[in-house]
């Protein structure tokens, strides 16, 4: 439904029926199944407070949160949900919620599409629906495979570079079951994160479009971080790897057009980029 602007009670009300296409309050009321002349005073403001009776059946009927209704959130979606409605294990959510899995991450691949597709293909993959349609398709492909070769063995078939071709071809066509569905969900996965890493990009400012004053502040301050401490060099691998994402963070943060979201967003594609772009670097330096 989208994010709506800033409303009271009232507002909220007049706008949901208007939405929901209800004409009178009074219809909305039985609706709902509450006092016409309550309802009445609450939506005119003639009344500013309104009972929890009243607020949980109106959330209840317009499937809102309760928070919307009264002007404290301008996103009527209803984003609190039981952890069974979402179809996940207690562990799966303590794990989001202690950030054992990384939220941004994982919101980030329950958005997109092709991650979508990808968990459809792992469902009909436990399910082994694909896995029969394989070997149904296997043994269609021997089934001709064996009818060239007995009109090759009759002599109804000549034994030629064309028959041959044919046969190799039936021959490559047969591919394990589960490597194909494998190979298929890898695809769509891949897919998807190189969706989402294009979008962690997207969002934050490019440095290339930065001002020429703020492009040497930011080279100034990560080479600053990096220097600060003593025989970087002479660091492990991961310690490595840490001083140069939190250089890189610290110099990205004098960017005043960066929020804390995107910085968020952007350290975890540090996380991903930084020891790849090291271990290059040191292949330069051999």
């Amino acid at each position: 439904m989208g994010e709506y602007l800033p409303g009271e009670l009232q507002d909220r009300l007049r706008e949901l029926r208007d939405a929901h296409g209800i004409k009178s309050q009074d219809k909305l009321a039985d609706l709902v199944g509450v006092t016409r002349s309550t309802y009445g005073r609450v939506e005119n403001g003639q009344t500013k407070t309104i009972s929890s009776d009243m607020l949980i059946k109106l959330a209840n009927f317009y499937n809102v949160p309760t928070d919307y209704i009264l002007g404290l959130s301008d996103t009527p979606e209803n984003t609190r949900y039981d952890i069974k409605e979402l179809g996940l294990s207690v562990e799966a959510a303590k794990s989001l919620y202690t950030k054992k899995s990384d939220p941004n991450v994982v919101s980030l691949l329950l958005a997109n599409d092709k991650f979508a597709a990808v968990t459809k293909l792992i469902a009909t993959y436990f399910s082994g629906d694909m896995a029969s349609m394989m070997v149904l398709q296997n043994n269609l492909l021997d089934f001709a495979y064996g009818i060239v070769e007995g009109h090759v063995k009759t002599g109804e078939l000549p034994n030629d570079s064309l028959v041959r071709e044919t046969k190799k071809n039936l021959k490559a066509a047969k591919f394990p079951g589960s490597k194909i569905e494998l190979d298929r969900i890898q695809h769509q996965f891949m897919a998807a994160v190189r969706e989402i890493k294009e979008q962690a990009f997207s969002e934050v400012p490019l440095f290339k479009q930065m001002p020429e004053t703020l492009r040497f502040e930011i080279m100034d301050k990560i080479r600053s971080e990096i220097m600060s401490v003593p025989k970087p060099n002479e660091l492990s691998e991961a310690e490595r790897n840490e001083l140069t994402k939190r250089a890189i963070l610290e110099g990205f943060s004098l960017d005043p057009t960066v929020d804390d979201e995107q910085m968020e967003m952007f350290g975890t594609a540090l996380d991903q980029l930084i020891p790849v772009i090291l271990k290059k670097w040191d292949r330069k330096k051999k």
